[in-house]
Formats: C-alpha cells, structure tokens, sequence
C-alpha cells in the first residue's frame, strides 16, 4: 500500500464512529438475565462480557476514541465498571428507555455536534460474533459504501446458514453497487415459520437481520426531522437545556428504520458471512457453544456447571453455584439453568416461550425474580 493510500485510510477511518446498542433488558436468558444484570453484561461464551466482546471485535475499523455506548441511566454505571477504556463522554445515557429511534436520534445528534462528517455504524452489544476477520472486512466495506452513497441508509445482512423461524429476515432486489457488493432492499419479513424460512433460505434472495445500519449521522437526522420533525426537534432541546421533560416529548416509534422515507433515503443491504448469533434464547446459546466446541448440536450435551451425565443428549446445563452438583440422566433436548433464586428446566424447542414464563412471575407478583 502506498502511502497515500494509508493516509486516505486514516483520514476516512478518522470519521468512522460505532455505537454499540446496550440498553435492553435480555428477559429471553432469564433467569441469568435480570433487569439489573442484562445478557450484555454478562458472560456466556468466553470468560469476557459480551459487551466486552463487541468492543473488541470492532477492531482498527473504528479509532478506539470513537466506539461510543448507547445506554440508559439504569445501566450507565455497570457500563462503566466493565468498559474502563471508554470514556465517559463517549456513554450516551436515555434518562429513561423510550425505543430505539429515539436512542438513534440522541446518539446521532451527540456525534453530528462533534463530527459532521461523521459516519455510524450501530451495532448491539449481545451478539456472539465467530470469524472476527470477515466481521471487520464486511464493516470496512459498510463504511466505504456510505461514504459513496451518502443519502442511503446501509444494513448489514448476514448469509444463513439454516432456516431460522427466531429470527427476522430481509429479502434483497437488485445489486446497486458492485465493489463492495450492495442490493436494494425490497422487504422485511419478521419471523417466518420454519417452512417458510426453509424457502428463503433456498432462493439466496434472503438475509438474516442483525439490525447492523451505517449511515451518515447527519443523513438520519435529515431523515428522522423529514419523517417527524419532532424526533429531532426536542432531541436537540434536550442537549441544550439538560431538561428530561424535553426528552421525554420525542415520540416513541415502532422501528428505528421504517419511520425513515425509503424514497428519499434508500435502504441497500451489504451481504457478510461471518457465523453470528443474536443469542435470542437458550436454544441459540445451546448451538453457540456447541459450535465452538466443534460438537454436533443434536448429541451435544454443554455444561457450565459442577456437572455428571449418564447417557443425555442435545442438552444446556448451566449454574451459578459452583458448589451444587447437578446430575442428568436419559435426557434429550432440555435446557437446565440454575440460580441462587430461580430454576429453569425447559425443553430446548420451546426456548422462545420464555416469555409466558415471564408473564405469568408478573401475574403472580414475583417481579423479585425479573
């Protein structure tokens, strides 16, 4: 590489910014995940906190000083503990969780006022990530498509691997650009059944949705007053005045992106291959670890626990108790999850009906154990 060259890198890399998305709750990994220790800061897959772990992943694409954190005031704090190296202005904290188009509007503003040329890349902070290398190739290359197409909003689409009814998918129409490689977006498609997702997976039309985007800060903003001048208007009252009653008269809308003019802004998709999960359920987290374990999902018994088996199959045991034996025996396809408060036994294909679970602890007045 010349050296003008890497100094057209430098200087293009010098308005990359991420914002890693950190403001959920994570109820789906309950009860690991609580409200006060959501997945995000935890630690499923290595001895690292997946938010940790995202930081990381993002590399030299993005100068360190321009990895920011989206977040709310509930876990500010935590955020801080475990990120020592972000600085503290660089953590945009909601007063209060109102969505994330109105977290997409704050963090926006905040960059814009310090970077106009800035361009984002948001990201959120609880996936599990494996083929780091193709991860930052495919964000180098969302970068430098923004960077050329600077009215468009970019979405990052993972290739699947197998039919997923979990997940959200988006189906592609034509290539728009060739180096990097970008389709228009035709749709989105939330959640298919297994059958369907079977078909999508088939056509090669279709791309699991991560909720990547890249865009120019400046470009959303225009967007967002476009879309609703008031998603805008008291962003900007509220970083004057400091005055959460301005924050709290931004309207609250369905999706970050679909409020958005795709006529005015079109939406282009950059396909990436990197193995990736959003960890939405045990189940997922199941086939995490036994992928990393290069085991094969259907025998795989995984086990972060003083544990014994006798001849189980496709199983998750999990504990906080390093003291408490947990023995199995003959099972197949069950989740086991153990805290010093709650105990979770589930079958691995019902994972996604945590949320009854959820609901009736909340009928029945238990939110101690949320």
């Amino acid at each position: 590489m010349t050296q003008e060259k890497k100094s057209d890198n430098t200087t293009h890399q010098s308005h990359n910014y991420a914002v890693i998305v950190a403001g959920g709750s994570g109820t789906r990994l309950w009860p690991l995940s609580r409200k006060n220790l959501p997945k995000q800061m935890q630690k499923f897959i290595s001895d690292r906190t997946l938010i940790d772990e995202t930081v990381d992943r993002l590399g030299e694409v993005v100068p360190k000083e321009n990895i920011y954190i989206s977040t709310t005031s509930a876990y500010a704090e935590q955020i801080k503990e475990i990120l020592p190296g972000i600085p503290a202005e660089n953590i945009i904290i909601e007063p209060e969780a109102r969505g994330t188009t109105v977290a997409f509007s704050l963090f926006s503003h905040v960059i814009y006022a310090r970077d106009p040329e800035a361009v984002v890349f948001t990201l959120a902070s609880d996936h599990a990530v494996t083929g780091v290398e193709s991860f930052r190739r495919a964000l180098d290359e969302t970068f430098s498509f923004i960077r050329t197409h600077e009215k468009h909003i970019a979405l990052l689409g993972i290739t699947p691997t197998h039919p997923d009814s979990g997940l959200g998918y988006i189906k592609v129409d034509s290539i728009i650009n060739e180096e990097p490689l970008a389709y228009s977006v035709e749709k989105f498609v939330e959640k298919p059944t297994t059958s369907v997702a079977q078909k999508y997976l088939e056509t090669g039309e279709y791309y699991w949705n991560a909720a990547y985007y890249c865009f120019k800060a400046k470009t959303l903003i225009d967007a967002y007053s476009e879309a609703d001048d008031n998603l805008t208007k008291w962003i900007a009252e509220y970083l004057k005045s400091g005055d959460v009653s301005d924050f709290m008269r931004v309207p609250q809308k369905a999706h970050e992106i679909e409020t958005i003019d795709a006529n005015r802004y079109p939406l282009a998709l950059i396909p990436a291959s990197f193995q990736w999960s959003d960890i939405g359920s045990w189940g997922a987290l199941h086939d995490v670890l036994s992928e990393m374990a290069e085991a094969d999902n259907e025998r795989a018994v995984i086990s972060q626990a003083l544990h014994v088996d006798v001849d189980s199959a496709n199983c998750l045991v999990m504990s906080k108790d390093s003291k408490k034996l947990i023995a199995t025996v003959g099972l197949k396809d069950v989740i086991i999850v153990n805290t010093e408060d709650a105990l979770l036994v589930m079958d691995k294909h019902h994972s996604q009906d945590i949320k009854e679970v959820l609901q009736y602890v909340k009928e029945r007045s238990l939110e101690e154990y949320l």
